[in-house]
């Protein structure tokens, strides 16, 4: 009976032990895909035209952290996945991470009129801003995150084409600078690290 005991213990002891480790695990995972910047990196200012037309300069966004990403309206997988990422982290009770900008820069400016982007972003949040511009313009500000793309080739006889990109999120901090870059991190470890950011200014 006493051996039997022992064994209950021991083995409850092997589960508690392995899910702490998995738990820190999934913790450090998680902390990977959230890179900080090892110092500020600052944003060289741009212009591109915003979903209503007007043209919106990057620096009109400084004050607030602002969220940053590469997608385009089109798209059938990663862009929507993102956008409710981004939506749900603005959704927060929290206000220093209600007060963060999110602003999606197409990489499909051949196809992302003004009008698209606004059709796209209204229905996620009114506070959403779409930025749009001729693709080599915009290839120069992605290089600034390191963020890529290219159009990929035609998938029908209509012309229909898909544009390959990088997925991540790029953190900004009110004054300008790039400071984190998600890759594909859960919205908890987005939030955290925004907040933290938001919160130094």
């Amino acid at each position: 009976m006493q051996t039997k005991s022992a064994l209950v213990r021991f083995a409850a002891g092997v589960v508690i032990t392995l899910a702490a480790f998995g738990n820190s695990h999934a913790a450090e995972v998680a902390q990977e895909r959230a890179q900080r910047a090892a110092t500020p990196k600052p944003v060289v200012d741009f212009e591109l035209t915003d979903q209503l037309g007007k043209p919106r300069k990057f620096s009109n966004f400084r004050g607030a952290p602002v969220l940053v990403f590469f997608g385009f309206t089109n798209c059938p997988d990663v862009c929507p996945t993102s956008m409710q990422q981004l939506k749900l982290l603005k959704q927060s009770q929290d206000r220093d991470l209600r007060r963060a900008q999110v602003v999606m820069i197409s990489v499909d400016g051949t196809r992302d009129t003004p009008a698209q982007l606004k059709a796209y972003l209204e229905p996620m949040s009114k506070s959403f801003v779409g930025l749009t511009g001729p693709p080599l313009k915009v290839r120069g500000i992605a290089a600034q995150f390191s963020a890529v793309f290219f159009k990929g080739a035609p998938t029908d006889k209509s012309g229909a084409y898909k544009v390959e990109h990088t997925s991540q999120v790029y953190l900004v901090d009110s004054a300008g600078n790039l400071r984190a870059t998600f890759f594909n991190a859960p919205l908890e470890t987005m939030r955290s690290v925004t907040k933290e950011i938001a919160k130094a200014g």
